[in-house]
């Protein structure tokens, strides 16, 4: 497993994602979002996405994770899909894809295409969104949220 440059230079590096950066500093260059990880291993594919709203800019973050569900809502090969708060200004997206072609349409579909509007991060986020590629190993399918689903 590769890891990220910011990842390989920590003294005390763990398993797992990058550490968060510093959220005192913010860049006025960062592009909205980085991505880690690697995407040409086939089997079921998610992102994990780690975003930190800026002091007053929960709301809006909110909103953006609003817009996405939107899009993705309109994506077929996308889902299960959760949008996660995790404390006050620390939020998420669980997103699952059946492989690397569909994670693919998905970056440039209704729902990712929202990572590209980097004037909007800057605004609302601490640092630029932390998306994270992951293999998914395994999974319970036939529920969600203690409702059975049927395939498609």
């Amino acid at each position: 497993m590769t890891q990220t440059p910011d990842a390989a230079s920590d003294k005390a590096a763990v398993p797992g994602p990058v550490p968060s950066p510093d959220v005192s500093q913010d860049s006025p260059d960062h592009p909205g979002f980085l991505i880690h990880g690697a995407d040409d291993t086939p089997g079921h594919k998610a992102y994990c996405i780690h975003l930190q709203a800026k002091p007053g800019q929960e709301d809006a973050l909110q909103k953006f994770l609003s817009d996405i569900h939107a899009g993705v809502d309109r994506e077929p090969l996308t889902g299960p899909w959760f949008a996660l708060r995790f404390s006050q200004s620390t939020f998420g997206i669980f997103e699952a894809f059946p492989d690397a072609e569909a994670r693919h349409i998905h970056d440039t579909g209704p729902g990712g295409r929202n990572f590209l509007r980097s004037d909007l991060l800057h605004e609302v986020l601490a640092y630029p969104a932390q998306l994270y590629r992951l293999d998914i190993l395994h999974g319970k399918y036939g529920v969600i949220l203690g409702q059975n689903v049927s395939p498609a």
